[in-house]
């Protein structure tokens, strides 16, 4: 009876060695890229067939557009904030809230300038058949009218 249990034991032991070791074989590559210094751009890597040289160059894209994605969110967020405390208190458009719209929009269209000039200098990192597919991508998520400029969205299908 100890004997049979004792089968079974070393037999669910060694299942269990086997699956943590299959595991940790097929997902290393996932992990080593999340574990790196850019975990959010992971996804590119394996999704556009990017090479070791072109994700770096992609890493050091990233790296100088975001502190100026910041600055444009902090300047949008305070421009809406301005015109949500103006409307507060309104009851219709007064020539002050036109003025907080227009500024607003001039923002937004600024970020969205700056946005696809990244996205076209990261396409341009890419082989050209990615470059046109990553494009055709965040163009889609970035620009769609019902997704917003800040909608979280993921990564293309093949």
């Amino acid at each position: 009876m100890i004997r049979r249990h004792l089968i079974i034991f070393i037999g669910l032991i060694t299942c269990a060695a086997g699956y943590g070791a299959v595991y940790l074989v097929s997902t290393s590559q996932v992990r080593s890229l999340e574990e790196g210094p850019v975990p959010e751009l992971a996804w590119l890597k394996d999704e556009f067939n990017l090479g070791e040289g072109e994700f770096k160059r992609i890493c050091e894209l990233h790296e100088a557009y975001l502190p100026q994605c910041r600055e444009m969110c902090v300047k949008i967020d305070t421009q809406n904030a301005k015109l949500r405390t103006l409307l507060s208190d309104s009851t219709n458009v007064t020539a002050e809230a036109d003025h907080l719209l227009l500024e607003a929009a001039k923002l937004r269209a600024e970020c969205q300038a700056m946005m696809l000039k990244h996205f076209f200098e990261v396409s341009r990192t890419m082989s050209a058949a990615e470059g046109r597919r990553y494009l055709a991508f965040v163009q889609e998520k970035a620009f769609h009218a019902s997704s917003g400029m800040h909608a979280t969205n993921s990564p293309p299908n093949r």
